[in-house]
């Protein structure tokens, strides 16, 4: 056994060996995933880690801890284990079982649904923000690989800091001045605004930080690469769910309610594009590099964004049985089941004689401002896709950049487009 993993295996052998009756050790488990890459973890690592997780099943329920934390200990080493059990994915590659937690505590009210993704997002960076610091002050954490420039992170904090504003406005008072923003945005001190939301995380909050940087390899980059995967992530949730109660409010006769909550969704969307501009900041080599770690864990597979996508308008049959969707078949399965949907509850309405052409003219108007956001994000994401990867393949063997610019003509509201051509866009 290398010297390196000794002490950690001794570690989990003490853990499982005592039944779980001890703090698990997830700081020596993520320093030395984070030194080695998920990718080359020692198999004798995995296999006692794997031991641990029976250890845990086989307990009985509300025993050695409470049940949150044995729940948060499965998911963590689900993500851990996925490569072992040949199970590895996109969620589990971005650790959405661990972000995802039990889900939103308020289904419904899209401003607490808000609220969660903005603190998620503030959270993400402002880790994100800390890791990138510690390389400016000659401190680095792993994974160390490729570090890059100090004017190129320095250009990343300002980006991570741009992203952070709009949240930090609507969910932690004072962090942010809004005239500032609204002048010249990000140019908030990426340090300060990250020091001030590290400073309100709770306990689990951090735990939930710590776990879920999971890199495949020893390559910088990869760390900033995850958070901005899990950023998005966490915007198609807060995406799916709005537009899921503007769905209900429309179909309750509530047209301007349920415009505000579609224009709050492209609000949202708008928000998120810098993300992208974070992202190039990325050094291709360095992607190049680790991404070959990743194969099996493409980003078709993002339930979020294919769920906030058939949340708009049903998909085309061609396109709910291409890979697109065959590889989400959870949201598939909703989809073919008869999942509502903005447009087509649109057009019941209509159909119905009650919403009159200034409340269909609001509701038409909030549906061209989310398209035109969406299009924007999509013209966004092929370029940056070809600056990266050219015209390779996709991780997984999927189609990569030329299937990113075959779904750019796609529309959200494909039956709304010619009545969309002629109104104005709200805001």
């Amino acid at each position: 056994m290398d010297v390196t993993e000794e002490p950690l295996w001794r570690e989990l052998c003490g853990w499982r060996d005592c039944g779980g009756r001890r703090d698990f050790p997830y700081q020596a488990v993520i320093s030395h995933l984070r030194a080695v890459g998920k990718h080359f973890l020692p198999h004798r690592i995995l296999e006692v880690l794997a031991e641990c997780r029976d250890v845990l099943s086989a307990r009985p329920s509300g025993t050695h801890g409470d049940a949150d934390a044995g729940t948060v200990l499965a998911r963590f080493l689900g993500v851990v284990l996925d490569k072992f059990d040949d199970r590895y994915d996109y969620p589990s590659y971005t650790a959405l079982p661990l972000l995802r937690g039990s889900g939103p505590a308020t289904p419904g009210d899209w401003q607490a649904l808000r609220r969660r993704r903005d603190r998620t997002v503030l959270l993400l960076l402002a880790d994100l923000v800390g890791f990138e610091r510690r390389v400016l002050d000659g401190a680095p954490s792993d994974p160390q690989g490729m570090l890059p420039t100090p004017l190129l992170l320095n250009k990343r904090l300002r980006l991570a800091a741009r992203v952070m504003e709009a949240a930090a406005l609507r969910v932690l008072d004072g962090a942010v001045d809004p005239v500032a923003v609204a002048t010249t945005p990000g140019r908030t001190p990426a340090g300060e605004l990250a020091d001030a939301v590290i400073a309100t995380a709770s306990d689990e909050e951090r735990l939930l930080l710590l776990t879920s940087v999971q890199p495949v390899y020893v390559l910088h980059d990869e760390y900033l690469f995850l958070r901005v995967l899990q950023s998005f992530e966490a915007t198609f949730t807060f995406m799916s769910a709005t537009l899921d109660a503007a769905v209900g409010v429309l179909r309750g006769e509530r047209p301007a309610e349920a415009a505000a909550l579609i224009a709050s969704v492209a609000d949202v969307l708008r928000e998120s594009l810098p993300l992208f501009s974070l992202l190039a900041t990325m050094q291709p080599e360095s992607f190049q590099e680790f991404r070959q770690f990743t194969d099996g864990a493409s980003a078709i597979q993002s339930e979020g964004y294919k769920t906030f996508e058939s949340y708009c308008s049903t998909p085309a049959r061609a396109r709910l049985d291409s890979p697109a969707f065959t590889s989400v078949p959870d949201v598939r399965d909703a989809v073919l089941a008869g999942r509502e949907t903005v447009q087509g509850t649109w057009e019941d309405v209509i159909s119905s004689g009650w919403l009159s052409e200034p409340d269909a003219a609001v509701v038409r108007a909030a549906a061209r401002q989310l398209e035109a956001v969406h299009q924007r994000w999509k013209q966004t994401h092929y370029r940056l896709a070809v600056r990266m990867i050219g015209e390779r393949t996709g991780t997984g063997a999927t189609e990569g950049v030329p299937y990113l610019k075959s779904v750019i003509s796609n529309r959200l509201f494909p039956a709304m487009e010619n009545a969309l051509e002629h109104q104005p866009v709200a805001g």
